[in-house]
């Protein structure tokens, strides 16, 4: 089954739009968390290891990121940008939260470094904030079909309660950095615009063997293929596409 994006009034156009939207966005998600379920050995086999390193990649705090997009946005006359996209940050931390929740009461301890993790962050190191956010959005689309599997491969309803929510804020999540990547490409040529688009196919295709290593087991519990991930990861990249023309009118302030 395919995540459907939240339904929502207006679809965010403008960074006052979007800060509004995660402001809206922020409380914490009413989820079953007294369900009794708990993983049977074949699902804690497939899945604990998994879990993990996820709960860890979206735990961090994107102190780098958030100093690049401070600047940038002062430059551009955005501030509204800035704080939108440190409330999208800390969506990301709170989907981390709810997986080590998850955890804990299933007796898991997290882990504190994974060799993944560590690789993507030391990418992200070398990078300039567009490239940070085009590796965050390969990660992204890549995390669509993950959750989807993730939420497929237990019976446990609080785990597919928790998949659900993940996947609806992932979607808005690629919709914001697809309007992340109007405000880059405005004023450039489109050379340059494409040129700043090429590593997204290296990343992708690496990224994908990445996620099939480490998290085969949760995809064939779920009857994936390593085709069907990159199927379906792929299907989500027209949301990174759409509104790619260079910003106009919405590249203007908003009040919040």
């Amino acid at each position: 089954m395919t995540a459907a994006p939240p339904l929502i009034h207006h679809q965010p156009s403008s960074s006052g739009d979007w800060l509004r939207y995660f402001k809206s966005n922020a409380g914490e998600p009413s989820l079953p968390w007294s369900d009794p379920y708990r993983l049977t050995a074949a699902e804690r086999a497939a899945t604990v290891d998994s879990i993990r390193q996820f709960q860890l990649g979206e735990s961090g705090k994107g102190r780098r990121l958030l100093g690049q997009a401070e600047r940038f946005a002062a430059d551009r006359g955005q501030p509204e940008y800035f704080h939108a996209l440190r409330l999208f940050v800390k969506e990301e931390q709170r989907h981390s939260r709810m997986l080590g929740r998850f955890l804990e009461l299933h007796g898991i301890r997290p882990i504190d470094r994974h060799w993944v993790d560590n690789m993507f962050r030391f990418i992200r190191g070398l990078a300039g904030l567009e490239l940070r956010m085009r590796v965050l959005a390969t990660a992204e689309v890549l995390a669509m079909p993950y959750y989807q599997a993730l939420r497929e491969a237990t019976a446990s309803p609080l785990l597919q309660a928790i998949c659900t929510r993940i996947l609806e804020e992932e979607a808005m999540h690629l919709r914001f950095q697809a309007f992340s990547f109007r405000f880059f490409q405005k004023g450039r040529s489109p050379i340059l615009n494409r040129l700043a688009s090429l590593p997204d196919g290296a990343l992708f295709a690496g990224s994908t063997a990445v996620v099939w290593r480490e998290h085969g087991a949760v995809f064939r519990a779920a009857g994936y293929s390593r085709q069907r991930l990159a199927e379906e990861a792929t299907r989500w990249f027209p949301e990174l596409r759409k509104d790619s023309s260079p910003a106009t009118e919405d590249s203007r302030p908003t009040s919040s």
